[in-house]
């Protein structure tokens, strides 16, 4: 890794940039998930890298939604999960004869 951000700084402002928005992801209270993207905020703004400073006028605007995201227990990982594995069971089916057999499907492979 030490190799490529000697070569390409682009890569390298892209790497710290994103490890430390990972520190700020892992605030534990409002204040200092705020606190924490707002000095992210502040510091790759201006950042000399157009695709740091882009994401991180991107970020702005989202801003009170990204706070409710860092603070918030709740995940939608496993409807996520839920609907991935609908999708491969469709593609993988190339189509059923009827809705009732896909449905029969859908329902041995999520468990409900």
């Amino acid at each position: 890794m030490a190799e490529w951000h000697n070569e390409d700084l682009h890569t390298k402002h892209i790497y710290h940039a994103l490890n430390h928005l990972r520190y700020v992801l892992k605030a534990t209270t409002p204040n200092q998930a705020k606190r924490r993207l707002k000095e992210w905020f502040t510091r790759y703004q201006f950042h000399r890298c157009g695709a740091v400073s882009k994401i991180a006028k991107t970020l702005i605007a989202r801003e009170q939604a990204l706070l409710n995201t860092i603070i918030s227990p709740l995940s939608n990982g496993i409807m996520e999960g839920t609907n991935n594995k609908i999708k491969l069971i469709k593609r993988r089916g190339f189509g059923y004869r009827n809705d009732a057999h896909l449905f029969l499907r859908l329902r041995l492979e999520t468990g409900h």
